[in-house]
């Protein structure tokens, strides 16, 4: 497990190179970046969403799905905490990389490549919190404006949208047209890739030397890398499911710092540097952290 997990993460690495290339190559900027991203939240983890939830009923899934729900909503609030009392109130950007792990973009793939595809769907119960917690409390965390907070834009983000219409497919037995099967497959495909590209994108417009300097992003990396795996550890020792759906769990806060970090700090006029900053820092320790707070798991779960 742990060789494919290194596999997986190089993997990843090397889609970020792309990003650099590019942006060094003049042939992506700033505004592309951005309009990227909007792809990527959009459209691309939508597609992720609907595709692992429209399969067929099967109550026992949908039972194990629940204490799935259940003890992720335990582990984001731990992680949440953890943010705020390490980070420290004013530092809203290192929160938010503690709070939120890159559960799409990491996450999904690495489950994909080590548990396989069938568990797809249990990192997509942790999505439904995920989404609901992302766009209330990250977006108020990252603006620091209630106003930007509204029953009336959760609901109508893509995100929350293809939430519903995956539980619809879930619970009724409709089976998707080919057409549109086959189009939602290809706009999920494009999900670790463009992501990873964004990063990398990212990475090549910053500056290395301000990032590295850093002292928060050193403190926020630990948190997020090392001290929420490992409290999350504690908590799913308790959970009623196989060792298979821990380790989901595990994977997903073992997990570097979400990307919409960066994408969102950029949006709402944060740190945008340090967010980057973050991103990227977390992806690239992922590689050192994930297998050792991987391999203990398996050892305790």
């Amino acid at each position: 497990m742990v060789g494919i997990l290194i596999k997986q993460i190089l993997v990843m690495l090397v889609m970020m190179s792309v990003g650099v290339a590019l942006t060094k190559l003049k042939m992506l900027d700033e505004h592309g970046v951005a309009q990227l991203s909007n792809v990527a939240l959009y459209v691309a983890t939508p597609a992720v969403v609907i595709s692992s939830l429209a399969i067929q009923f099967d109550k026992e899934q949908l039972t194990v799905g629940g204490i799935v729900m259940l003890f992720y909503t335990g582990l984001i609030i731990i992680s949440i905490l953890i943010g705020r009392i390490g980070c420290g109130k004013p530092d809203r950007v290192g929160q938010f990389a503690v709070a939120f792990s890159n559960s799409g973009f990491v996450g999904i793939p690495l489950i994909q490549g080590i548990l396989g595809e069938e568990y797809t769907f249990f990192v997509t119960m942790t999505m439904v919190i995920g989404t609901i917690v992302f766009w209330t409390y990250g977006v108020y965390l990252m603006s620091g404006d209630k106003n930007e907070v509204s029953v009336k834009k959760i609901l109508t983000n893509p995100n929350f949208i293809a939430v519903g219409i995956g539980l619809i497919l879930f619970f009724a037995p409709i089976k998707l047209p080919y057409i549109i099967e086959q189009s939602l497959n290809g706009m999920k495909n494009l999900n670790t890739g463009l992501g990873m590209i964004i990063l990398g994108a990212y990475l090549g417009q910053s500056n290395i030397m301000l990032m590295i300097t850093d002292t928060r992003l050193y403190k926020a990396c630990i948190l997020r890398l090392i001290v929420a795996p490992l409290v999350s550890i504690a908590l799913l020792f308790l959970m009623p499911a196989s060792f298979e759906v821990r380790m989901v769990l595990m994977i997903v806060a073992a997990a570097p710092a979400a990307s919409a970090t960066s994408m969102l700090a950029q949006k709402y006029g944060a740190d945008y540097q340090y967010g980057t900053g973050l991103s990227i820092g977390t992806t690239v320790l992922s590689m050192a952290t994930m297998p050792a707070v991987l391999a203990l798991a398996m050892q305790i779960l």
